[in-house]
């Protein structure tokens, strides 16, 4: 498979840096040589043949099981049942395995960043953008965004329904009448995830779209749990008063509703909101930052989850005969305003080749 991803453009950008670096402080070239062995065996490789190939060298030189790669993600994808529903159709195909590491959107991406994972599946638009830009090092630590899916956040709470919510209200309101629940009506209580996962981000954007600190509402009303959805969801449900309320992505919910059954969604995306819209993203961990990583390996899996036949699964996935997850490579701006472009599609349309043909 010939594969041109415009790594000698990412890759002579970094090359230049180090060496300007480098010869700026005068550092003999023995030990430049020394220090920089593997970027400039891939210049060589570069210089002889372009870019095809190159992370398939990178690939090979990792002394690591190529047939196994480790997966960032969050507790969503992985406590909906999804993961386990798509990986061992992935590893029929492949037979590559897949290490499941499920935590917040945030770990995930530091698992990423200090190459610890090969490649990351999160719903953070704004902290992906930045794993994919230059890191501190001025080397990218991702390379290339694929959009896979979305679904949306909901808020959830007991059926008395202290804050009054109401069907039909717009986000504004919602985030409003909590706050007032908790500081004016003292009968709400906020159970928040506080553990910089995308939940947990998304829910703080949501009090700043109303110009307000939780936390100063003091601890008996807004609560930072520190833990995964699910958990929160049992915290939450557990509330002694019946008057705790908690933000979940819908997929997650699904999952879970059945068992806490005194919860009930009160409030939800209405008609020409984006502010609960929930999309995921899937990044490989930059080679040239963390040589040892299995890009190659990376890439398929993303090709996977993007081609037709990884969308259609996704599409498929059902609990209780709802969708938990909706597909959305490549239309992405149609529908959810997340930014995609032609590039992106034009990246990953090689790696899906192999997964032609297939259906579900």
């Amino acid at each position: 498979m010939e594969i041109t991803l415009k790594c000698d453009e990412i890759f002579k950008k970094i090359t230049n840096l180090k060496i300007q670096k480098k010869m700026s402080s005068k550092i003999p070239i023995k030990q430049f040589l020394s220090e920089h062995k593997t970027a400039i065996l891939i210049a060589l490789i570069l210089i002889a043949g372009g870019t095809v190939g190159t992370y398939f060298v990178i690939d090979y030189m990792n002394a690591q099981d190529p047939d196994r790669i480790t997966l960032a993600t969050t507790t969503s994808t992985y406590d909906s049942g999804l993961l386990d529903y798509l990986l061992p159709k992935f590893t029929q195909e492949t037979g590559i395995k897949i290490r499941v590491l499920s935590v917040g959107t945030g770990q995930a991406i530091a698992y990423g960043q200090s190459g610890d994972a090969d490649v990351i599946l999160v719903h953070s638009r704004s902290r992906e953008d930045a794993f994919v830009n230059y890191s501190d090092n001025q080397v990218p630590y991702g390379v290339h965004r694929a959009c896979i899916m979305y679904n949306d956040f909901i808020i959830v709470g007991h059926s008395s329904n202290p804050a009054n919510l109401a069907p039909g209200d717009n986000i504004t309101s919602v985030m409003t009448k909590l706050k007032l629940g908790m500081t004016i009506g003292h009968n709400t209580t906020f159970y928040s995830r506080g553990d910089s996962s995308g939940t947990h981000s998304k829910e703080l954007s949501l009090w700043t779209l109303i110009g307000w600190d939780p936390t100063t509402a003091g601890t008996d009303y807004y609560k930072d749990v520190g833990a995964g959805m699910g958990d929160t969801l049992l915290i939450t449900y557990n509330d002694a008063n019946d008057r705790g309320y908690t933000l979940v992505d819908r997929g997650t919910w699904l999952t879970f509703n059945d068992t806490y059954t005194s919860l009930n969604i009160l409030a939800e995306s209405i008609v020409g909101e984006e502010y609960l819209l929930n999309p995921y993203g899937a990044i490989p961990v930059n080679p040239i930052l963390h040589p040892h990583v299995k890009y190659t390996a990376a890439c398929r899996f993303v090709g996977f989850l993007t081609s037709p036949y990884g969308q259609d699964l996704i599409n498929a996935y059902k609990k209780n005969n709802a969708v938990l997850f909706h597909s959305c490579f490549g239309t992405c701006n149609e529908t959810h305003s997340c930014p995609t472009t032609d590039a992106e599609i034009a990246i990953w349309t090689p790696f899906q080749s192999e997964f032609a043909g297939l259906s579900i």
